[in-house]
C-alpha cells in the first residue's frame, strides 16, 4: 500500500499481491467496505490478488480496479454511514458483473453507472474495471433525469458508450506522464462525453455553449446561496435577468429549478447530519440553517429522497465514523479522496 505522485498527478496505490489470502481480503474490506458491504468468501483463497490504482485529478478521481470475484451491496444504512454523494462511471474490461437475484449482466466494454445516493446489490467475477468518479453537482446539472441514472448500462455496441470508453481509456494511459494542469484541462471535455453517452444522443444542451455556461452559472449562485431562506425561481430568474418560463426550460431535466433547491439543500443537510463538526447541533437547527422553515415537510422530503429518516441517517452516520476513524492509519489515500469528494 503506497501513495505518491506521477507527473504531478497525485497518484494512489493498493496492492495486495502477495499476502496471504485471508489478510489480503480484509485489508480490501477495509478499503472497500467504507462503502460497500463486502461479503467475505465462505474457504479464503490462498491469495485474494487486488490492485487499485488511483489517480487524483482535480475534482475528479479515475481508478483501475483489479479485483477477483466477490459480492458487494450499497444499502441505505451504507449510504447514511458514508454521506458519499457522487457518480462512478464504470468500464468494465475484463470479468463479468450482474445483480446478485438475477437480470442482465455487465460483460467486458460494456459501461455501468453507479449513483452512489441510491442502494445496489451486485456480484462480479475477476474483474479490472476503469472508473470515473464525478461528484453529483459537476455531472448532474447537465444529465436529462439525473436522479435516474443508477444501473445505468450502456452496452459496447452504443456508438457514444464507445467514444466514452476510448476517451477515458486513453486518457487513463497518458496519466502517468502528463502534469496536473494538462489533466484538468480535459475534464470539462471528459464531463461532456460523458453526459452526451448517458443522456443517448448529442442534445441540444451539449450543441449550445450558451446555455450551457448559463446553466453552470446560475447553479454556482444557487450553490452559493443555498441556504438563503427566500431563494426561489423569482428571485433567480430576476438576478439573471430571465423570465421565469426561460429559466424552468433551463432547468427541465432537473424537475424545474424548485427541485434541484430542494435536492441540493438536501444534500447538504446529509452531509451535515454524517459530519463530527455538527454532532452537537440539532436537526432541526440544521434543516433550518439550510432553508427549511418546517421540519415536518422537511423530514417527509429527506425521507423521500433518501429512504431513511434525519435521525435515522445521524445514527448511521455516527456509525460510520468510529468505523472509519478506527482504521483511518491503515487506508490508502484514494479511499481518503473518495470520501472527500463533494
Amino acid at each position: 500500500m503506497t501513495e505518491h505522485l506521477d507527473g504531478g498527478i497525485p497518484h494512489s496505490v493498493l496492492d495486495t499481491r502477495g499476502l496471504p489470502g485471508k489478510q489480503a481480503f480484509t485489508l480490501w474490506r477495509e478499503h472497500a467496505g467504507l462503502f460497500y458491504d463486502v461479503r467475505a468468501p465462505k474457504d479464503y483463497p490462498q491469495t485474494f490478488d487486488v490492485r487499485a490504482d488511483v489517480w487524483h485529478v482535480g475534482n475528479v478521481l479515475i481508478g483501475d480496479f483489479r479485483v477477483p470475484a466477490q459480492d458487494w451491496s450499497r444499502s441505505r444504512a451504507c449510504i447514511g454511514r458514508d454521506g458519499v454523494d457522487l457518480f462512478m462511471v464504470q468500464i468494465l474490461r475484463k470479468g463479468w458483473s450482474g445483480p446478485r437475484d438475477g437480470g442482465a449482466a455487465v460483460h467486458a466494454n460494456d459501461i455501468l453507472v453507479y449513483d452512489m445516493s441510491q442502494p445496489t446489490d451486485r456480484r462480479g467475477g475477476d474483474n479490472q474495471a476503469l472508473t470515473l468518479f464525478l461528484p453529483r453537482n459537476l455531472l448532474g446539472p447537465h444529465l436529462a433525469a439525473p436522479d435516474e441514472h443508477n444501473l445505468h448500462l450502456l452496452p459496447s455496441s452504443d456508438p457514444l458508450a464507445a467514444l466514452l470508453r476510448d476517451h477515458l481509456i486513453g486518457l487513463q494511459a497518458r496519466l502517468p506522464k502528463m502534469s496536473l494542469d494538462q489533466a484538468q484541462a480535459i475534464i470539462h471535455a471528459t464531463v461532456q462525453l460523458t453526459t452526451a453517452a448517458l443522456n443517448g444522443k448529442v442534445q441540444d444542451e451539449q450543441a449550445g455553449p450558451v446555455r450551457i455556461a448559463m446553466t453552470e452559472r446560475i447553479c454556482s449562485y444557487i450553490n452559493a446561496n443555498i441556504r438563503d431562506p427566500d431563494l426561489d425561481p423569482e428571485t433567480i430568474a430576476g438576478r439573471f435577468g430571465m423570465t421565469r418560463r426561460n429559466l424552468a426550460y433551463l432547468f427541465e431535466s432537473h424537475g424545474g429549478v424548485a427541485a434541484y433547491i430542494r435536492r441540493r439543500r438536501l444534500s447538504l443537510i446529509r452531509s451535515a447530519l454524517v459530519h463530527p463538526a455538527h454532532r452537537e447541533q440539532s436537526i432541526e437547527t440544521i434543516a433550518e440553517a439550510h432553508g427549511f422553515g418546517h421540519y415536518r415537510s422537511f423530514a417527509l422530503a429527506f425521507q423521500r429522497q433518501f429512504g431513511l429518516t434525519p435521525r435515522e441517517l445521524r445514527a448511521h452516520g455516527l456509525e460510520g465514523n468510529a468505523l472509519s476513524s478506527a482504521s483511518d492509519d491503515n487506508l490508502a489515500e484514494w479511499a481518503h479522496w473518495i470520501r472527500r469528494m463533494t
